[in-house]
């Protein structure tokens, strides 16, 4: 072969490899815009649609069938010279053509079929109530990763129409489009996987939220001289906030309330095993400090991806009004009477969050609830809120509702709620918010 031969050769190889990528390239486009969108289910049709135009476009073929297949050789989709049909006409054809006909020999033995005149080889197959004639036909197998992707057939009414140039021309389309057809199956497939794991992960989240309330009380203590309240509202639909009343000897009553690191699933969890574990040894330490020391070392001891609790919790004595508390990392509870409002707690006794420092101490603060005393325990979900200039909720904000707010529990942590909503409307909730409130009544007992 000559060298003009040659290089007019590697000039049509290489417009034909130009015309593949440029086709290639635009049917990624089009694959991309669909993504995501409506019709994003038709992207493995429109993209197998794309490959014949441009293969019988090349090779200026009259018309085609594309068959997609898997590694064990079944046919997963197929595009078909007379269109949509039936699925059991689609079934029959499909069948038919594997089994006697050209496609057939080329899925047989991995290599181009060409029929020079379908009236002289058996490979050929005519179907009943074909709506074309066909004299020309060429098969193409299109291999990926060693084995039979798909093949393409392409069609003429003419004899002896296709020549070795068309089968180059289709091999190199057909090879790039197959790329394409691959990522929409690709695609599709993550899309399908995606939806299975949504459907997992909110059937998970119900389960996971379903076992968070079953640790939560299901109601609020009824004691004769007291009155409380109590809110939960994750963010998620699980979090990591948590409340809890433990009823304990010689009439006294546990109030805790606290905040797992993060939110989710994980966070739900560890709530739940916190809880419980809160709850067993509440009943063993009288004595709030010891009783948070001994929890942060076991929570050390366990913890797990860097973990931790914020933690208030308030020894209540019925008998007299007086409230011994600790206060791990967490927000100071408010205190309000007639006298005025305050926070509750020293810089002194309060200790680091649980599960960070095994070492940690923990001190307690002491003081007597008097007649209309109220406290509002909170996470901070209600602090930390954002209003639409970023600027946060605050103490100073919460005091002075507390201060303004009635004196019963109910309404309070219902207003507080409110206002914390009020406050970042637009923004949706980013914390989970928790609240517990109690009350001395004043018809109560007498404490000295």
């Amino acid at each position: 072969m000559d060298l003009v031969a040659v290089l007019k050769k590697k000039n049509r190889l290489l417009n034909q490899e130009n015309s593949a990528l440029k086709a290639q390239g635009r049917l990624f486009e089009i694959l991309i815009e669909m993504a995501g969108s409506p019709v994003e289910q038709k992207m493995l049709k429109l993209s197998m649609q794309k490959t014949l135009e441009v293969t019988a476009r090349l090779s200026r073929a009259k018309m085609g069938s594309l068959f997609l297949l898997n590694r064990e050789g079944v046919v997963t989709d197929s595009l078909l010279t007379r269109g949509e049909v039936n699925p059991d006409l689609r079934s029959q054809l499909v069948g038919s053509v594997l089994d006697k006909g050209l496609a057939g020999w080329v899925c047989a033995h991995l290599e181009v079929g060409i029929i020079k005149d379908t009236q002289t080889d058996g490979r050929w197959l005519s179907l009943p109530g074909e709506p074309y004639t066909v004299r020309s036909a060429l098969a193409v197998p299109i291999i990926k990763q060693n084995a039979l992707f798909g093949i393409v057939t392409l069609m003429h009414p003419l004899p002896n129409y296709f020549s070795q140039e068309s089968i180059e021309i289709v091999q190199v389309a057909a090879n790039h489009m197959a790329l394409a057809i691959e990522s929409a199956q690709l695609y599709i497939k993550l899309d399908e996987l995606n939806h299975l794991r949504e459907k997992a992960m909110e059937r998970d989240l119900k389960l996971a939220r379903a076992v968070q309330k079953s640790f939560l009380p299901a109601r609020v203590p009824g004691i004769k001289g007291f009155s409380f309240a109590a809110v939960n509202r994750p963010a998620l639909e699980v979090g990591g906030d948590f409340y809890q009343f433990f009823k304990l000897p010689q009439g006294k009553l546990g109030v805790a309330i606290g905040d797992v690191s993060g939110k989710g699933i994980a966070a739900s969890l560890f709530m739940a095993r916190f809880s419980s574990d809160l709850q067993y040894y509440s009943s063993l330490y009288s004595d709030p400090g010891k009783l948070f020391s001994k929890i942060n070392r076991l929570l050390c001891n366990r913890a797990k991806q860097g973990m931790f609790v914020t933690l208030v919790y308030v020894l209540l004595d019925l008998k007299t009004g007086k409230i011994c508390f600790s206060n791990a990392g967490h927000p100071s509870p408010v205190y309000a009477d007639e006298v005025g409002v305050q926070l509750l707690g020293s810089y002194q006794s309060k200790g680091p969050p649980l599960g960070i420092l095994p070492e940690a101490e923990y001190g307690q603060d002491r003081f007597q609830l008097r007649s209309n005393g109220r406290v509002l325990v909170y996470t901070d979900g209600i602090i930390e809120a954002k209003n639409q200039d970023q600027e946060l909720y605050g103490v100073s904000r919460l005091r002075r509702l507390v201060e303004a707010c009635p004196a019963d529990p109910s309404v309070l942590v219902r207003q507080v709620v409110d206002s914390v909503d009020h406050f970042s409307q637009g923004r949706g909730q980013g914390d989970d918010l928790t609240l517990v409130s109690f009350k001395r009544e004043a018809s109560g007992p007498r404490f000295p």
